[in-house]
């Protein structure tokens, strides 16, 4: 009589093997993404590799006979070359620190609203509770535009569907004109606050897949280097992953600080709470505001949850 470890074996040693295989080339193969964009497209998938590469060193231990050290090797082998492209993002400094009852601070939702497909009535709601002092929104259109309005908000749209909604009136609109001035996906405000003068950007990138939209990803640098560093805040919907090498070269481009840290977002399912995969949705703020809270929101109808941060002005030395 055949044992049940033996014939667990049989029947999940050999699929688990070659998926612990494939992904452990993939995970090494996307460090080439370090110099090339097609190989970088690897990179994005870094949490599946590693939970594959955990799951199949787990399995090894449980079965028995010839597989059970070819499929450990082939875990092992894949956690350690996922864990590689993952761990940058959980050691890297997310900028100063401040305490939950810090004052003033400044409040930044960040949301792609797909198209305005959880409507507007849960959005605004929660946005009542929350008492942000700027949205940026990817993905809306005149409808969501109209609902902020007719609650109080103002209003910065151009050229694109990334808008912006204050509850001051701010004290400048940055709004590229065409294609000279700046990217299509690009708005921001300056605005009055406590800290001086703060600049609020918002953006939505392309996708990594979209090698044909790089020049207008490129075109967000020089926009965002030429505002102070110190007060800016950038926020968007980056299509793009913390562990991948392109969104390390931004990091470090913008003059910014990553505020969020894998903070999954997207996919999920409209107004069902859901288990992202990706966190596409980032954050960043320069070196004189300090972190108080990072968090996601509700599901409000959108494929992504929406990403809150506070922040307050940092101490000064």
């Amino acid at each position: 009589m055949v044992s049940p470890r033996l014939l667990l074996t049989a029947l999940l040693g050999p699929p688990i093997l070659v998926g612990a295989t494939l992904c452990a080339f993939a995970a090494g193969l996307a460090q080439l993404g370090r110099w090339s964009p097609t190989w970088d497209l690897l990179t994005h998938l870094a949490p599946i590799y590693l939970a594959v590469g955990v799951a199949a060193s787990l399995m090894a231990l449980v079965f028995a006979g010839r597989l059970r050290m070819p499929v450990l090797a082939a875990g092992l082998a894949c956690t350690l070359a996922a864990a590689f492209l993952v761990a940058p993002e959980y050691i890297r400094s997310t900028g100063p620190k401040a305490p939950p009852d810090a004052q003033p601070t400044f409040k930044v939702v960040q949301f792609n609203a797909w198209d305005g497909a959880g409507g507007t009535n849960r959005p605004l709601a929660w946005l009542g509770v929350e008492k942000p002092d700027v949205v940026v929104v990817e993905e809306s259109n005149g409808r969501l535009r109209q609902a902020f309005e007719q609650a109080g908000w103002w209003s910065v749209s151009g050229r694109s569907s990334v808008m912006l909604f204050t509850r001051q009136r701010p004290l400048e609109i940055i709004r590229p004109r065409d294609n000279a001035t700046g990217p299509l996906e690009m708005n921001g405000v300056v605005l009055s606050t406590p800290a001086g003068r703060v600049t609020v950007l918002g953006v939505h990138a392309p996708w990594p897949t979209q090698p044909s939209l790089q020049a207008e990803h490129d075109a967000f640098m020089p926009i965002i280097r030429s505002y102070p560093a110190s007060l800016t805040i950038l926020a968007g919907d980056f299509n793009s992953t913390p562990w991948s090498f392109a969104r390390r070269r931004d990091d470090v481009g913008f003059g910014l600080i990553r505020r969020t840290r894998a903070l999954f977002t997207w996919p999920i399912a409209g107004r069902s709470p859901a288990i992202p995969i990706l966190p596409i949705d980032h954050v960043y703020a320069g070196p004189g505001w300090a972190t108080v809270k990072v968090e996601h929101g509700p599901p409000l109808g959108s494929d992504h949850y929406p990403v809150l941060v506070t922040l307050a002005p940092a101490a000064r030395s």
